[in-house]
């Protein structure tokens, strides 16, 4: 009699194992999908986020050394290297030419 008690509590305890771990796997993606810093991120600019992602399956895609980039890289080097090189120089040549400063 009481090996038949203890084989109708093995099957329960198997199914208040298995709800107890669906409640916290529930709980654990209630709780991610809540603090996901992510999800407050594409609430706020979606385009962002969708940009990144773009970005992120390009480099993953193989494009990252491709003559393309090569090409994005410079142009863009360029148009950020330039405009600080000439504010550069023009704030040298100001205080340079400038006689009130001294």
């Amino acid at each position: 009699m009481s090996d038949q008690k203890h084989d109708l509590e093995e099957p329960r305890d198997y199914l208040d194992e298995s709800r107890r771990l669906i409640d916290d796997a529930r709980h654990l993606y209630d709780d991610f999908r809540r603090d996901n810093p992510l999800g407050h991120m594409y609430d706020r600019n979606p385009y962002a986020v969708l940009a990144a992602a773009a970005g992120v399956g390009y480099v993953l895609g193989g494009g990252l050394f491709t003559p393309f980039t090569r090409r994005m890289m410079r142009v863009g080097l360029k148009a950020m290297v330039l405009p600080m090189a000439a504010s550069h120089l023009r704030s040298l040549t100001n205080t340079e030419l400038d006689p009130s400063q001294r």
